[in-house]
């Protein structure tokens, strides 16, 4: 190549490849959102409103998932109200196809709650529904709520939950039994979770559900003392005698009752020359004011009735205590909520819990059945049969036992699993009491809810 032709090539300009940076030319495309990203785009819009709305209100700005969930909240509260409204306007149709009048009804139902004849109307069906179940004679259910401190904020709450469920079928169930909370400490989750409901607990317990800030074993410890001494039949000796001017103290008829030398006669007639002076003992007034069944309960009663809204008189709460069949007295002062429960002689206790290996063929009405109050989604693993060894083994007098429900005997649950909630081992015992304690099987089935994949066994 000659010096001519070299300077030719420095000269022509070298071709540079911009394909790689721009690639082939092609028209340009206009391209349209899809649906998914308008709602983005639209979510974004929203999340940016909120975000300036918050921050110009001082608070955190709300995220995409939180939005969501107050969309789905919103909806659900819209779909709750347009399905009240057509209840509303079905019983309408209802109603007029019967020839009522609602408005006269509303009306007249309330002036009967200004008048408060619908709280009487209420306790008349509730005592009669009581003298119809014979709940005197009946089991008793209690719930051992000593799990607290175990159990998460969210666990408690669930725990309220179940202890409302339980109070509202007890108490529209045509057989209701008397129920005990104990370990239901002022302070505790539970508790708080309880008190957000209006008119608990006085109102509670004027229907067979009493709630104890003592344990399990203060609460029946006590009861059983006082059953075997018989220290209510004392304390309505000794209000017999003061009111009919007798002047036996309850002391000197223990005593007449284990004299084995006859020496009765003389205790009586000191007795006698004594409360002609005073007209009763200084023991007696003290017993008096101790007495737990005596009339201070019926100060509390007259509270508790004001409480509830009732216009009824302190004459009519003493009326309603003498016709409580098993002598539970309302109380406002929930240190004591109510006295202590009357047991008849010889009362047993049985633990219900999956891990006995006892088996409840039947239920005994001179038996108090213990469900333990445990949300624990699985996690105390034998919570509740070590409770009631413990029980018994501190507290002989007791004498607690175990026991399960017969599910595997009767029912055939598949992969469901067997962990009930507290409600619904209430419920079975209380359905197998309405089917004249006669079908564990048809009691089981009732209860337990149909997203459960069960069936009969033959």
């Amino acid at each position: 190549m000659n010096k001519e032709e070299m300077k030719m090539e420095e000269k022509q300009p070298i071709a540079t490849d911009t394909t790689d940076e721009q690639g082939p030319s092609s028209p340009e495309k206009k391209t349209d959102p899809s649906p998914s990203q308008g709602t983005k785009e639209q979510e974004n819009v929203v999340a940016k409103d909120n975000a300036e709305a918050k921050s110009n209100d001082g608070e955190k700005p709300m995220s995409k998932k939180q939005l969501k969930r107050q969309r789905r909240w919103e909806k659900s509260q819209a779909n709750k109200k347009r399905r009240k409204e057509q209840e509303r306007e079905l019983r309408r149709i209802k109603a007029e196809k019967d020839g009522r009048d609602l408005d006269a009804e509303r009306q007249q139902q309330a002036q009967n709650q200004k008048e408060g004849k619908g709280w009487a109307k209420r306790e008349a069906i509730w005592k009669e529904t009581m003298q119809k179940a014979d709940i005197e004679r009946s089991f008793r259910v209690c719930f051992d709520c000593s799990f607290e401190d175990k159990m998460s904020w969210k666990e408690t709450n669930s725990l309220g939950l179940q202890l409302r469920y339980t109070y509202a079928v007890n108490r529209k169930s045509p057989m209701p039994v008397y129920i005990d909370v104990c370990g239901l400490n002022k302070g505790g989750n539970t508790r708080a979770h309880l008190e957000k409901v209006e008119g608990f607990p006085d109102r509670w317990v004027g229907r067979a559900f009493h709630c104890y800030e003592g344990g399990l074993e203060e609460v029946y410890g006590q009861a059983v003392v006082a059953s075997a001494g018989g220290s209510n039949a004392k304390n309505d000796d000794e209000k017999a005698s003061s009111a009919t001017g007798d002047g036996i103290t309850a002391e000197n008829k223990v005593g007449e009752k284990g004299d084995p030398n006859g020496d009765k006669a003389k205790n009586n007639d000191a007795n006698a020359s004594s409360n002609e002076k005073d007209g009763t003992t200084a023991t007696n007034i003290e017993d008096m004011k101790d007495d737990p069944n005596g009339d201070n309960a019926n100060t509390n009663d007259a509270k508790a009735s004001s409480d509830i809204g009732d216009e009824t008189t302190a004459e009519n709460d003493d009326e309603c205590v003498k016709d409580d069949p098993n002598g539970n007295k309302a109380n406002t002062n929930d240190s004591a909520e109510a006295s202590y429960p009357k047991l008849p002689p010889k009362h047993k206790f049985v633990y219900l819990t999956g891990d006995s290996p006892n088996t409840l063929s039947t239920l005994d009405n001179n038996t108090t059945y213990i469900i333990g109050g445990i949300v624990d989604r699985n996690r105390l693993k034998r919570a509740a049969i070590e409770r009631a060894e413990s029980i018994s083994a501190k507290n002989p007098t007791l004498d607690v036992t175990t026991a399960r429900l017969p599910l595997d005997e009767h029912i055939d649950f598949k992969a469901s699993t067997r962990i009930l909630t507290c409600n619904h081992v209430f419920e079975i015992l209380q359905k197998y009491r309405e089917r004249g304690y006669k079908d564990w099987k048809g009691a089981i089935m009732a209860v337990l809810p149909d997203r459960k994949d069960l069936e009969e066994k033959e």
